[in-house]
């Protein structure tokens, strides 16, 4: 029995079902046509199984309400393609039979005198733009081919109905031509327009080239040690920026009109869609998020898709398979309002103090009447503290040995960290974190005296004593090989909006925030801001000599930072009375 939704057309195997009567006018076609991209019927089988799931689910999304047509981005792009595979199947097919014919039955010479006439008269036809005839005949033909593939004209925009009434008139051209030839004995040209060349190699599929760039992102950065948390954003961001584009799309098809359409869906897409919107399509969730109200994608995340639809284009432009990339100077629709130093606040002194002066730390005084004794105390009472009095990002104090807490020459206690990076490092510029797994970088933090009067290095040394493998030996890393992902969500969801109230740009990274305000307060130079911080204000040859990291040299610095009204004194261990 023949398989009814598989069908060969010049060696290539096609997708062909039809659209359930009742749902026809909802999906703006009667017949789901496309090409498998495959010469081989076994391949074709597989694929045809995977394509009848798709459409099942699609016809049983539509008959819920849950999905809307394709975007005319994908619809002209898809269209355009399949439709050109039509006009070239039915030029070979019909120049094949020409040729058969032909070489079997010879024409005499008046015979080819008279085919030869009629077939300039057709060429001259062809190429006159007010000539009704060559209308009828393209309508004719076309008409033809579009019913052999389950369309339908009228559900083809008018511009798409142009374009491919352009290819017919191309098709049909070729195989006058090649007629033409024939009769005349010329036989020095195997086609005549380039489109209808039988050699001539597949157009790239943008899927397929947008793989190829995927890779090798995927390669540049597993060879440098990049995160997995940075490879996984930039799938995300190719998934994405595929779903615009099409895949189907030909990569030549791709001009900056296409373009622009992207930027368009990309300023409609909700943030956060695939968390909320699981399984929905692009143009789906888009209608779905405008109903419901949701926030849109921010422009400086809009950006990063953009920068990797560029990055895709440029890979393009540099195998010559377009003349120039029409994404170069694409920027996202809406302007981003907010300088980057803007989209995070610090606290407030007034939220420091009832922070540190609250419930929680109250219980862990050492005369506290109910002391705080949970087993993650430390963390809970430390990290806050250290990232308010250091600066550090969590993600760095969670990973760190005991052992990288160490006193200089000059009696300097400092943190010795390995340099990393967290969420909020990225947040500002919506790029992802090109985090090293090997990095060799460090910072040394000389420790402020409130720590030291804390008991901190106290604490560390009886770390060392136990030979723990971390300062916070509660916590465990993520997928990602974040140490802080625990501690923070805890912060997030609790222990922060249980103690204060918490602005709408406010997190666990304020705190680091918070301490780059003080160091402005105490009115650090360039060199301590970059040092205690990892801040850059900005690159000088000199920056790049001498030992800017020696804790001695910012030690004084840190003893300026202060947050006035704060008062931890009643945190302090009680001093050993010796007699």
């Amino acid at each position: 029995m023949a398989d009814t939704h598989l069908q060969c057309r010049n060696g290539t195997w096609y997708y062909r079902r039809a659209v359930p009567k009742h749902l026809v006018q909802a999906m703006g076609k009667s017949m789901v046509f496309h090409s498998l991209h495959t010469t081989e019927k076994k391949k074709a089988k597989k694929l045809r199984e995977i394509e009848d799931v798709k459409w099942s689910a699609q016809f049983a999304a539509f008959e819920a309400g849950e999905a809307q047509p394709a975007s005319d981005v994908a619809k002209v792009a898809i269209g355009e393609r399949e439709l050109l595979e039509l006009v070239r199947a039915y030029v070979e097919r019909n120049s094949r039979q020409f040729d058969e014919r032909e070489t079997a039955i010879p024409a005499t010479s008046a015979e080819r005198r008279d085919a030869v006439e009629n077939i300039e008269r057709d060429i001259s036809i062809l190429r006159d733009p007010d000539d009704l005839r060559a209308d009828e005949w393209i309508g004719a033909i076309g008409g033809k081919l579009l019913a052999e593939a389950g369309q339908e004209p009228k559900s083809m925009s008018s511009t798409n109905d142009a374009r491919f009434a352009e290819v017919v008139r191309r098709g049909l051209l070729e195989l006058s031509r090649r007629k033409l030839a024939h009769y005349q004995d010329d036989f020095g040209k195997v086609f005549f327009d380039a489109e209808f060349d039988p050699a001539r190699p597949k157009p790239l599929r943008f899927e397929e080239l947008a793989n190829q760039y995927l890779l090798m992102q995927i390669e540049e950065a597993e060879a440098n040690g990049m995160s997995a948390k940075w490879q996984d954003k930039i799938k995300a961001q190719v998934t994405l920026v595929r779903e615009l584009i099409g895949d189907d799309t030909p990569v030549s098809a791709i001009d900056y009109d296409l373009c622009l359409r992207a930027r368009s869906l990309l300023a409609k897409t909700p943030s956060n869609r695939t968390k909320i919107y699981p399984g929905l399509s692009l143009e789906a969730a888009i209608k779905k998020a405008a109903e419901e109200g949701r926030p849109l994608m921010a422009p400086v995340t809009q950006a990063t898709y953009l920068d990797t639809l560029r990055g895709i284009l440029r890979l393009a432009e540099l195998k010559r398979l377009l003349p120039h990339n029409p994404a170069s100077t694409l920027r996202p629709l809406k302007r981003d309002a907010e300088k980057p130093e803007d989209k995070r606040e610090p606290f407030k002194l007034e939220q420091i103090k009832a922070f540190f002066t609250g419930t929680f730390y109250q219980s862990c005084a050492p005369n506290a009447p109910v002391p705080y004794a949970k087993a993650d105390r430390e963390w809970r009472f430390w990290l806050p503290l250290l990232c308010l009095f250091t600066g550090a990002r969590p993600n760095e104090l969670c990973q760190m040995p005991p052992e990288d807490v160490k006193c200089s020459a000059n009696a300097t206690w400092f943190l010795d960290l390995v340099v990393a990076a967290d969420d909020d490092d990225d947040a500002s510029t919506g790029q992802p974190a090109k985090t090293l797994k090997n990095v060799t970088s460090r910072r040394k933090i000389p420790i402020h005296p409130e720590l030291l009067a804390l008991g901190f290095v106290e604490f560390a040394k009886a770390k060392q004593k136990a030979k723990a493998e971390r300062l916070f030996s509660g916590l465990k890393k993520d997928k990602y090989g974040n140490w802080a992902s625990y501690s923070l969500k805890r912060f997030r969801d609790t222990f922060l909006p249980e103690a204060i109230t918490v602005g709408p740009k406010q997190a666990f990274y304020s705190f680091r925030h918070t301490f780059r305000d003080a160091l402005r307060r105490s009115k650090a130079g360039p060199d301590t801001l970059k040092a205690l911080g990892g801040w850059s204000q900005g690159s000088v040859t000199s920056d790049n000599y001498g030992d800017n990291s020696d804790p001695d040299l910012h030690f004084e610095a840190m003893t300026k930072i202060s947050y006035p009204g704060l008062d931890l004194s009643y945190l302090q261990p009680a001093k050993e009375v010796t007699e």
